[in-house]
């Protein structure tokens, strides 16, 4: 999703355009990223596979950079740091979120 609409987002840098798909992004980076890792108990320094991403093994920290560092490279450019910020530390907004969002989305992050 963030592959999408990053050539969009260059071309047009409209905040209001794609506010609700950052913040989107931002609560299933907290829940599938953030919230995995602290369960697992899974280190910046860890070897992880995603094919995806790279053939062979790759730290979870280039993982994390190229997925959750370039959403808040974003966020900075469309000059939502804080409100990102918010949902990624779990603050009102990611409440906020998790409740207006289709159980679906939530229950299968």
């Amino acid at each position: 999703m963030l592959q999408e609409i990053v050539p969009q987002i260059e071309q047009n840098p409209n905040q209001a355009e794609f506010r609700e798909s950052i913040l989107v992004l931002a609560y299933i980076a907290t829940k599938g990223v953030h919230d995995r890792m602290d369960e697992n108990e899974i280190s910046m320094t860890h070897k992880i596979m995603i094919p995806t991403i790279q053939r062979g093994f790759i730290t979870v920290t280039y993982a994390y950079q190229l997925t959750v560092g370039k959403l808040l490279t974003i966020a900075n450019l469309l000059e939502m740091d804080e409100i990102v910020n918010e949902v990624m530390d779990k603050g009102p907004a990611f409440y906020e979120l998790e409740n207006n969002l289709p159980p679906k989305v939530v229950n299968n992050i």
